[in-house]
């Protein structure tokens, strides 16, 4: 799992990359749980924790240029 600071240093195309592989490592690992073939079953915990700290920075960043366009509107 990488530290929020690291994902937080990915572009944008890089972190939709990212969340298109969790959701695919998250549904692998929730298959292999309910066939009984998975042993780490933490894992599935991991990826997902890590998901949405990947869709946290993602809407941090939506809501900051939601906040910047607010206010140059406010400023016109």
């Amino acid at each position: 799992m990488r530290k929020a600071q690291e994902i937080r240093n990915l572009d944008d195309s890089q972190l939709e990359a990212e969340v298109q592989r969790l959701r695919a490592e998250n549904f692998k690992l929730r298959t292999k749980d309910s066939l009984k073939q998975l042993d780490k079953t933490h894992e599935i915990k991991l990826t997902r924790r890590e998901l949405a700290v990947v869709l946290t920075v993602i809407n941090e960043r939506a809501s900051e240029k939601g906040q910047e366009s607010a206010q140059t509107e406010e400023n016109k």
